[in-house]
């Protein structure tokens, strides 16, 4: 990965934007073996703009334990504080060695909701929480959602924030999904003191812009990536034109 970096190795987070199957995660899971992830995306629960695949839900926390026995760790997405206690006491009383990321998305503006999933995240220090960005761009609201989750008392050391871009506001000569704001993202890593990753699939959009975007991305100090990557993204149930193949992820790699 050549993005610019502090830290020692930058953080790479990759799977299908939602777990869909048993078959599919199998899949995704031999392929991410294959290389050097440090936290495999298998998303349970999925916000939607409009009623679809809302994902496997609690019924997918198999899949979790089931990349943590082949030695992966597992990241996915939580939207209540009930799921993140459910995943938490599922994955790690299965398998007490492996690491665990849960992330709180850009639809979760509820204050109180962000602050009590970083209360449940602080409870163990084996959890890791990333925490999107707001649609809007709006740079003390950002600031805000920083406060929030750590006033659930999770120790700094282990949230990581993600720039996953702001939704278009009539600049957008690109044609981004999203668009993002790289100054501001590099403001609010340095004010904050926490890592800041990228996230090139919500920003993008297709797989054609995901590519063109990571360039960009490169000439900031990014401290990692979040990225879609499915293994037959033309027919995933949820953002079908932005996932990667794995041999496209490999060229965002060094």
């Amino acid at each position: 990965m050549n993005i610019k970096t502090k830290c020692k190795k930058p953080i790479i987070i990759a799977g299908p934007c939602a777990a869909e199957s048993k078959a599919q995660i199998a899949l995704s899971l031999r392929e991410a073996k294959k290389r050097a992830i440090d936290f495999v995306r298998i998303s349970l629960w999925k916000p939607r703009t409009k009623p679809g695949f809302e994902g496997l839900g609690f019924r997918g926390i198999d899949l979790l334990i089931e990349a943590a026995r082949l030695g992966l760790s597992p990241a996915t997405e939580v939207i209540l504080p009930e799921q993140a206690r459910a995943v938490m006491d599922a994955v790690l009383g299965e398998v007490p060695e492996t690491r665990l990321m849960l992330w709180i998305g850009a639809r979760n503006q509820n204050h109180y909701i962000q602050r009590e999933i970083a209360r449940v995240a602080a409870s163990d220090k084996r959890v890791l929480l990333m925490v999107k960005n707001q649609p809007w761009s709006n740079e003390d609201h950002w600031e805000g959602i920083v406060g929030h989750v750590l006033s659930g008392g999770i120790d700094k050391a282990r949230v990581i924030l993600c720039h996953r871009g702001f939704i278009p506001n009539g600049v957008n000569p690109f044609g981004y999904k999203n668009v993002p704001d790289y100054e501001m993202a590099m403001r609010i890593k340095h004010t904050s003191g926490l890592p800041m990753i990228f996230d090139p699939s919500h920003t993008g959009g297709t797989v054609d812009k995901v590519l063109q975007i990571m360039d960009e991305a490169m000439k900031h100090e990014f401290d990692g990536i979040i990225v879609e990557v499915h293994p037959d993204p033309t027919h995933a149930l949820t953002d079908a034109k932005q996932q990667l193949t794995w041999k496209e992820f490999d060229q965002l790699r060094v």
